[in-house]
């Protein structure tokens, strides 16, 4: 009898990491979660320890050694947070605290670099505008402020992922989904942006410091003895560095190819698919590097989704999510309106100073109307989001993280956008599902990111019209209620 090739996948999410065993039909056997912390600071400052990536790694690892499984693993498929700033030395010790994607302290060195370049010259090279989550920004910033780190530094790794790559291989790589996502790249010919370029911004000597690019999914190495002893596995197991996080979830969503919609909607939230073009940054929206050369991946992100949610049942005490939203949605439609920009927002439209807002309270306003408001503004926003990023009406959706433990707020959402929609099966995780098969198609194992019978769907669900001409009239309303009050942020920020 022959043994089944099993996949050993890890994503390094911004909480915590997950390791899980994926056989070849996308199913996760087993998995394991280890949590780390964040540290935050005045002027924008967030940063992670890279080596507590890799001590929850060896821990996770570990507890899945119990399992008999981990000896029949065959390849191992990598992806993580993107848009990070990590140098490591020689040795992969890293030389400084990881700069974070969120992390803003560039401020004025990303100002700079717009006034220098113009908006559209940096749009047409990297795909995306730059602001101070860049790493332009970031490594000038560096430069200017701690030039040791730079100086000790023997490699640059823009995502978490390339860290745990480079632990197990000993190379420096970095997916082109994830180099996308830090301005250093040229995304329409997917390389690094030339020297003279580097030097005009101020940093080109740490172009010898850069990865490998190479697509989401290829092969960059074998796991070393160092490695294999660390993590209790057999030396020589090949090691594929899969997308980045929002590549990965993509593909493991089952929108790998052109055309289909998802939605994840977790504490932050996003819209995306693939397709042959790039998105509007006028939208807001991101242009993101697919596997595939010839695709992109368009991302309509929103930086507050899920989190609402958190925020209003911290705010009343409420006794968990289950009962705020079963108390919610057996209340009627909310005349109430709700702004969910409780840290600014990015698509479809950018600015870091919208804060969130009730608007239409009385003296009758309740509690269950305050948590049905906040349930309908995060999906209006979606909408908002959704009607920014497409050119064309989506014939359904499928909508996957955290926030789908809820079947009633899927059913809102479908309500809402009057589109149908597709609840994901296993929908926590699909970003390892897509490492695995983003690897299987670099190592020609399959030839298509959506191959039958991987994407499984708990539930599909169709629009209630019986609202419908309330959500039209609310959502019309959600539109111009930003704009109206966008001054007023300004000012109060």
């Amino acid at each position: 009898m022959t043994t089944q090739k099993m996949w050993l996948a890890f994503d390094v999410g911004t909480t915590g990491l997950k390791a899980a065993f994926v056989d070849a039909e996308g199913r996760i056997i087993r998995s394991a979660y280890r949590s780390y912390p964040t540290h935050m600071a005045e002027s924008g400052v967030i940063e992670q320890d890279a080596t507590d990536w890799w001590k929850s790694t060896i821990e996770a690892c570990r507890e899945l050694a119990a399992d008999d499984k981990l000896n029949q693993v065959e390849g191992i498929a990598l992806t993580g947070q993107m848009q990070n700033v990590i140098l490591i030395d020689a040795e992969g010790a890293p030389v400084n605290q990881v700069i974070l994607y969120s992390d803003t302290r560039a401020r004025a060195e990303a100002e700079g670099i717009v006034r220098r370049f113009g908006v559209e010259h940096l749009r047409s090279l990297t795909g995306n505008d730059q602001d101070a989550s860049s790493l332009l920004a970031k490594l000038l910033w560096l430069k200017l402020h701690q030039p040791n780190q730079l100086a000790s530094a023997k490699h640059l790794l823009f995502g978490a992922a390339d860290f745990l790559a480079f632990k197990m291989t000993g190379v420096a790589a970095a997916d082109t989904t994830t180099a996308s996502t830090t301005g250093l790249m040229d995304i329409g010919e997917r390389r690094a942006l030339d020297r003279e370029t580097l030097d005009e911004i101020g940093i080109g000597e740490t172009l010898p410091l850069f990865p490998t690019m190479s697509s989401g999914g290829t092969q960059v190495g074998t796991l070393t003895e160092k490695a294999a002893n660390e993590l209790g596995l057999k030396t020589g197991i090949r090691v594929y560095l899969g997308p980045g996080d929002a590549g990965a979830t993509t593909i493991g969503a089952g929108s790998g190819e052109a055309g289909r919609v998802y939605a994840y909607l977790g504490t932050s939230g996003w819209i995306a698919f693939t397709s042959p073009g790039r998105a509007s940054p006028d939208q807001g929206a991101i242009t993101l590097a697919h596997p595939k050369q010839t695709y992109y991946i368009q991302v309509a992100p929103l930086l507050t989704a899920g989190g609402n949610l958190e925020w209003v049942r911290n705010l009343f005490n409420a006794d968990d999510y289950d009962h705020l939203i079963e108390q919610s949605i057996e209340h009627p439609p909310s005349g109430l309106l709700y702004l969910p920009y409780l840290n600014g927002e990015r698509s479809p439209f950018r600015d870091p100073l919208a804060r969130a807002a009730f608007v239409g309270m009385s003296g009758r306003t309740t509690k269950a109307d305050l948590y049905r408001a906040v349930l309908e503004g995060v999906v209006y926003a979606y909408r908002h989001a959704l009607n920014a990023l497409l050119l064309f009406p989506a014939n359904a959706i499928t909508l996957t993280g955290g926030g789908t433990r809820s079947q009633k707020w899927c059913q809102l959402f479908a309500d809402i956008t009057n589109v149908p929609v597709d609840v994901a099966g296993d929908a926590e995780n699909v970003g390892v599902r897509g490492a695995v098969l983003a690897a299987r198609v670099a190592a020609g194992e399959i030839t298509t990111f959506t191959p039958p019978d991987h994407f499984p769907i708990k539930i599909s669900l169709t629009p209630n019209q019986e609202h419908r001409q309330h959500f039209d009239h609310q959502y019309n309303l959600f539109r111009e209620l930003y704009p109206a009050i966008k001054p007023i942020f300004a000012k109060m920020s």
